[in-house]
């Protein structure tokens, strides 16, 4: 997966380090909020079998 970005930044030479910075704050929110709707679907699965 690295090794794919690194080719394409290498292709254009241009800065797309808003594009880029945008694409990364948006992986880390999914990210953030699917570990996050886990830990809750846990809770209200463990609260709900007591």
């Amino acid at each position: 997966m690295n090794e794919i970005i690194l080719r394409s930044g290498k292709k254009n030479r241009e800065p797309m380090s808003f594009e880029k910075f945008k694409f990364v704050c948006y992986f880390i929110a999914g990210m953030v909020a699917m570990v996050m709707g886990f830990i809750a679907l846990y809770m209200i699965i463990y609260f709900a079998g007591r």
